[in-house]
C-alpha cells in the first residue's frame, strides 16, 4: 500500500510538471518588468506638473483680482477728488425756475460765512493747529503716532474706546461726507480719504476748507460766523485771547457757549487758557503776548451775542421732490450715502435748472391754501387732504407739485403728490391694460369684447360702474371704463407681463400682494 500510493504521488507530479512548468514559462514571457524607481518618477513629474497648473490658476486669479481693485481704487480716488475739490467751495447751490429766477439756495439753512485765510488773523489757524493737530504740516493726512496710540487705545479697551486721533484733514473728511458712525471701517476709509485729500489739496486749502465748515454754535458754521455770534466782530479783528477761545470750544462748542444760561466761566476759562500753553509751547506765541492773553482770560472774555442771516428752509413742494431725486441720483451715480449727497448739494455751489413754471405753482399753491378744501372729519380723523401734480403734455416735464391742503409751513415735510401712496382705481387700466396688450398685438382699439355678468377666477364678480353693455370695443370700454371688458383683456395679457411694463414705466409702488395674485390685481385696481 505504501508503495503504491508513492507511485501515485510520484505519477502525480510527474503529470503535473510539465504543465505547469509550460504555465510559469509562458507567464514569465508575456508578464513586462515594472521599474519601481521609474513609476515614483512618472507619479512625481504628473504632480509638480498638476501643482504647476494651480499655482498658475492662482496667480491668474490673484493677478486679475489685483487689476481689478487698482481700476476701483483709480475710480474711487478720481470720484473722491473731484466731489471734495467742488465741495471745499462751500457755497450754496443755486435751483432755479424755467425762467432762470432763484426760487432756493441749498444749503443757506445754515449759518455761514466763508472767508479766505487771508481774512483771518495769523493766530486763528495757528490757534486750531496747536489744540487739534500739532504735526499738521509734517504729516500727509494721517499723524502716525497719534493713529497709532489711538489703535492701541481702542484694542485695549475691547472696542469700547473711540479712535481719536484725528487730524484736521480727517475731520474736514467727516464734515464733507458726514460719516459719524463709530467703526473700524469708516475709520480706515476716513485715513485713506485724508491721505488722498493731501495729494490734491494743499495744506493752505485744507486749513481754510476746515475752517469755514467746522460747527461753532447752534447751527453756526465756520470761523467767521462764530467770531459774529460770540463776539459781534468779524474774524479779521479777533485778538490772540478770542482766537484761543474759538479753537478751544471746537471739540463740543455747546458746552462751552457762554450764552446757554450755564455757569460754564470758568470752565471756558481753563480751555482757553490750555490753548494759549500749547501755542507757547510750540512757539507759535512768545512769552509776552501768552501772558497778556492770559491775562484777558482772567478778567473774562467780552462776549456779546451776534445774530447772522440764514433761510428757512421751506421751498415749494416742487423744489422738495427735486431735491429728493438729485440726492438720490447722486448718491447712487457716485456710489456714496444720502447724507454725503445732501452735503454735496449745500456746499458743491451748483446752479440747478428745474421745471417749475413759478407763475402755475404760485396758482396751485393759492387754490389749495383756500380753507373750503378743508373739510373735518365727522369720526374725529384727520381732516380731509388733497396734492395736485401738473405736466406739460408735450415735453413730460412736472411744472407744478403742491402736496397738501393748506399753507406750507415745513421745510421737506410730507409730500403727498410723491410720497403718499394711494388706490390708483381706473385711472390704472390704460397703463396696466392698454399699453401691453396694444403692444403686444393682443388686441387693438377696436377689437370686441363682451361687458355681459361673468365669473372670473376664485369668484370674482366685478360689476361696471353703469349698466353693462353687452359686446363692446376696446374704444367703447375705455369711454366708460368698463370693468368686464379689462379683466377680460387682463388674462388674455396675463398679469405677469402687465406688471413687467408697469416697472419699465417706473411705477415702483406695486405690492408683492399685488405681484403674485392674478385677478386680484386689477381687482384692486377697479374698486
Amino acid at each position: 500500500m505504501k508503495k503504491g500510493k508513492h507511485q501515485l504521488i510520484v505519477e502525480q507530479e510527474e503529470t503535473f510538471h510539465p504543465n505547469e512548468e509550460r504555465k510559469n514559462k509562458k507567464l514569465h514571457h508575456n508578464q513586462k518588468k515594472v521599474d519601481p524607481k521609474k513609476g515614483k518618477r512618472e507619479k512625481s513629474k504628473k504632480q509638480i506638473k498638476r501643482s504647476h497648473k494651480i499655482k498658475l490658476i492662482s496667480l491668474t486669479i490673484l493677478i486679475i483680482l489685483i487689476v481689478v481693485f487698482g481700476v476701483w481704487l483709480a475710480l474711487d480716488s478720481h470720484r473722491w477728488k473731484t466731489l471734495a475739490s467742488q465741495m471745499i467751495k462751500n457755497e450754496n447751490s443755486l435751483v432755479l425756475d424755467t425762467s432762470g429766477k432763484t426760487i432756493a439756495k441749498l444749503g443757506s439753512e445754515k449759518k455761514k460765512i466763508p472767508i479766505t485765510m487771508s481774512e483771518m488773523p495769523k493766530e486763528l489757524p495757528k490757534a486750531y493747529i496747536a489744540i487739534e493737530d500739532e504735526r499738521y504740516e509734517s504729516h500727509h493726512g494721517v499723524d502716525i503716532k497719534r493713529t497709532g496710540s489711538a489703535i492701541l487705545s481702542y484694542i485695549f479697551h475691547g472696542g469700547s474706546s473711540s479712535f481719536g486721533g484725528s487730524t484736521i484733514t480727517q475731520q474736514l473728511v467727516k464734515n464733507i461726507t458726514g460719516d459719524n458712525t463709530d467703526s473700524a471701517l469708516r475709520k480706515v476709509k476716513e485715513w485713506w480719504k485724508a491721505w488722498q485729500m493731501e495729494g490734491f489739496l494743499s495744506k493752505d486749502e485744507i486749513l481754510t476748507a476746515y475752517l469755514n465748515v467746522i460747527y461753532v454754535g447752534p447751527n453756526i458754521y465756520g470761523v467767521e460766523a462764530g467770531s459774529k455770534y460770540y463776539f459781534q466782530k468779524q474774524a479779521k479783528d479777533l485778538n490772540l485771547a478770542e482766537c484761543a477761545f474759538l479753537a478751544g470750544i471746537n471739540h463740543s462748542p455747546n458746552s462751552y457757549n457762554p450764552f446757554n444760561g450755564a455757569e460754564n466761566a470758568d470752565k471756558i476759562k481753563k480751555r482757553t487758557k490750555t490753548v494759549l500753553s500749547k501755542m507757547l509751547e510750540l512757539k507759535d506765541i512768545d512769552q509776552t503776548s501768552y501772558d497778556q492773553a492770559v491775562s484777558q482770560v482772567d478778567k473774562g472774555l467780552p462776549f456779546r451775542k451776534g445774530s447772522i442771516d440764514s433761510s428757512d428752509g421751506i421751498y415749494s413742494y416742487h423744489t422738495d421732490q427735486l431735491i429728493n431725486e438729485i440726492t438720490q441720483d447722486l448718491a447712487k451715480k457716485e456710489h456714496i450715502t444720502t447724507t454725503f449727497a445732501t452735503n454735496y448739494l449745500n456746499m458743491a455751489g451748483l446752479t440747478i435748472s428745474s421745471t417749475q413754471d413759478s407763475s402755475i405753482q404760485k396758482q396751485t399753491e393759492e387754490e389749495m391754501a383756500k380753507k373750503k378744501y378743508s373739510l373735518s372729519s365727522k369720526q374725529g380723523q384727520e381732516p380731509a387732504q388733497s396734492a395736485m401734480v401738473i405736466l406739460d403734455s408735450k415735453t413730460g416735464q412736472v411744472t407744478a407739485c403742491v402736496g397738501g391742503l393748506g399753507e406750507k409751513k415745513t421745510a421737506r415735510g410730507l409730500n403727498r403728490a410723491t410720497q403718499s401712496v394711494r388706490q390708483t382705481g381706473s385711472a390704472i387700466k390704460p397703463l396696466a391694460v392698454l399699453a401691453p396688450g396694444i403692444d403686444q398685438k393682443k388686441f387693438t382699439a377696436a377689437s370686441l369684447f363682451d361687458d355681459t355678468p361673468t365669473t372670473f377666477a376664485n369668484d370674482y364678480a366685478p360689476k361696471n360702474y353703469s349698466q353693462n353693455l353687452g359686446e363692446i370695443t376696446v374704444r367703447r370700454a375705455v369711454e366708460s371704463s368698463q370693468n368686464i371688458p379689462f379683466v377680460e383683456m387682463m388674462e388674455k395679457i396675463s398679469p405677469k407681463q402687465s406688471i413687467s411694463y408697469l416697472k419699465k414705466m417706473g411705477i415702483t409702488t406695486l405690492t408683492k400682494h399685488v405681484e403674485c395674485c392674478s385677478v386680484l390685481y386689477l381687482k384692486n385696481s377697479i374698486q
